[in-house]
């Protein structure tokens, strides 16, 4: 199977699971929920238009590089999700791991660009890496939050997860009624600002990073000795 039809067969998948979320918690659905849950089919579209239709085909180095690094980092952001649910540890320093992983976010893109900037020295093969690598991460991660917590949804773990992450308090200012169905939009939501997240960080660090094959560009043959002549 080729890349592109395995990000088609991974967006379907993905959006099914969030969906599933309304057959637990149908009231998941009222008020903004269909447009959250419209949301996350649309996050998934723009995954597959980026990887089928997008300026990326004729850079296969960088894509390999972005995707590598991006399953690596959607990988271990959902192995910490799981291990909030298995390890109180890790649950009571969930704040401070948040912000790590937005750090690593970061460097996951600017070494997606990095390495293909620098292999091809090529300003388009790092954005194009760092984009693969958001994208990867992201489909990596969403459908292992979705599932993690279907799996712990009637297990102590799960309100201890709440508590630390603060999920309490925001139910309680969001006006609704239905706990677990604030939940499920909330997962909703999280499904598409995670992926403009991530873009928005290619879009910044990995073009920053896809600049160093300019700078560090080899001047053509003898400039140097016309710019002593000069």
């Amino acid at each position: 199977m080729t890349l592109r039809r395995l990000v088609v067969v991974i967006a379907v998948v993905e959006v099914i699971l969030a969906a599933a979320g309304s057959l637990t918690d149908r009231a998941a659905l009222r008020g903004s929920g269909a447009f959250a849950l419209i949301g996350v089919a649309l996050a998934q579209t723009l995954c597959v238009l980026l990887v089928r239709y997008g300026p990326f085909s004729n850079r296969s180095a960088a894509i390999r590089i972005g995707v590598g690094i991006g399953l690596v980092a959607g990988g271990m952001y959902g192995a910490e999700v799981v291990a909030e649910y298995l390890s109180p540890t890790v649950t009571d320093a969930s704040v401070v791991i948040g912000w790590i992983i937005v750090i690593g976010l970061v460097a996951a893109a600017v070494l997606a660009s990095t390495v293909a900037s620098l292999r091809e020295r090529s300003l388009r093969a790092g954005i194009t890496a760092a984009v693969y690598a958001m994208v990867f991460e992201y489909l990596t991660w969403y459908p292992v939050v979705l599932l993690s917590y279907y799996a712990f949804r009637t297990s102590p773990a799960t309100d201890r997860v709440w508590r630390a992450e603060g999920t309490y308090d925001d139910f309680a200012r969001s006006g609704m009624t239905d706990l677990h169905a604030f939940v499920i939009q909330d997962f909703w939501g999280a499904g598409t600002f995670h992926l403009l997240a991530g873009l928005t960080i290619a879009a910044v660090f990995g073009t920053i990073t896809a600049t160093l094959p300019l700078l560090l560009r080899k001047p053509a043959p003898g400039s140097a000795r016309t710019s002593t002549a000069r």
